[in-house]
């Protein structure tokens, strides 16, 4: 007697119809999705080796990278006012695999003083704003201006005459340095250097200019620059005794930030437990005593916290660029 073979359906229909479910579970885009993250992740930050978001990027990246269980690789991507990072970020598959650790620039500056980009700030989703970068307002250690009232009266006085450095046109040195006369009502002549020309700033060949809190606090414990202001909405505990900016002038805010962002398209899934666990590392101890250390301040908040940040941000940078008519190529 022969029995049926009972480890396949004896219809053909049929057996076609289990060879099709058993293909798409195998399938990584169909059927039960795949545990995130299901590989490494690649975080694209669009500045050099050593730079201050590459810093704090690679020690967040660890921290992540151990709570994930999966390696976190940083891609150094440095040039164009972040553009090329971005670009690549943009362009990657939204998968949460990769991403963007960036700064104001890319979505709230360069989209409104380049006649063409090779990406939109829509290409992005935000996940997390990791911290607030204060600008300080600095001067030569030698310099005969003492105070913030004192270089605003030299600039009130001597209209164009007093020069300033800034990293290049439409950086948000520059551009916060735009805001900063606006709202003062004085003028200086922009100097831009590649470099942000922090050498000739100590020579005293350039009277001042706005140097990120990271490299700007070791120059001035040195004591070979004097800081006039700090360009937060509060004063920075690794200067004490400087005031901020807008003690003076009243409405000035011309902090930068750091945050993470991934190609539009990736699973909200991925996003809100991306979100989460960097809330938790910006939360501990540890993160906030290096920030400390840098005068930085600490940010967090969830992915809708982000979004309403940046479109406050893009509004307030976007009227200071039209304001100055700051175009780049």
């Amino acid at each position: 007697m022969n029995l049926p073979d009972l480890r396949a359906p004896r219809n053909p229909s049929r057996r076609a119809a289990i060879a099709t479910l058993v293909a798409a579970l195998a399938w990584p885009g169909a059927g039960i999705a795949q545990a995130f993250p299901a590989r490494p992740l690649r975080v694209v930050v669009p500045f050099p080796a050593g730079s201050s978001p590459d810093v704090i990027a690679r020690f967040w990246g660890e921290r992540l990278g151990k709570s994930l269980g999966q390696p976190v690789v940083i891609d150094n991507k440095p040039g164009a006012s972040t553009i090329i990072g971005a670009q690549a970020v943009a362009a990657a598959p939204a998968d949460g695999h990769t991403l963007l650790y960036t700064v104001n620039n890319t979505t709230s500056i360069n989209p409104f003083i380049y006649k063409t980009l090779p990406y939109k700030s829509e290409d992005f989703v935000p996940v997390v704003r990791l911290l607030s970068v204060p600008y300080v307002l600095v001067v030569s250690a030698n310099s005969p201006v003492k105070s913030l009232q004192d270089l605003i009266a030299a600039a009130k006085a001597q209209p164009g005459r007093l020069n300033y450095a800034s990293y290049g046109i439409g950086q948000g040195t520059h551009v916060a340095m735009a805001w900063f006369l606006n709202a003062a009502g004085v003028s200086m002549t922009h100097v831009p250097y590649k470099d942000g020309g922090l050498l000739d700033v100590m020579a005293g060949t350039v009277a001042a200019s706005f140097e990120p809190s990271t490299t700007a606090i070791p120059q001035v414990k040195a004591g070979k620059l004097r800081a006039l202001a700090v360009s937060g909405p509060k004063r920075v505990d690794a200067l004490p005794g400087i005031p901020a900016v807008a003690e003076s002038v009243p409405g000035f805010l011309g902090d930068s930030w750091q945050g993470i962002f991934a190609p539009r398209g990736t699973p909200p899934e991925a996003v809100a437990k991306l979100a989460a666990l960097s809330r938790e590392i910006v939360a501990s101890e540890e993160f906030r005593q290096k920030l400390h250390e840098l005068g930085l301040n600490p940010a967090g908040g969830s992915p809708a916290d982000f979004a309403a940040f940046l479109a406050d941000d893009a509004r307030a940078w976007s009227k200071v660029v039209a304001d100055n008519g700051i175009k780049a190529e």
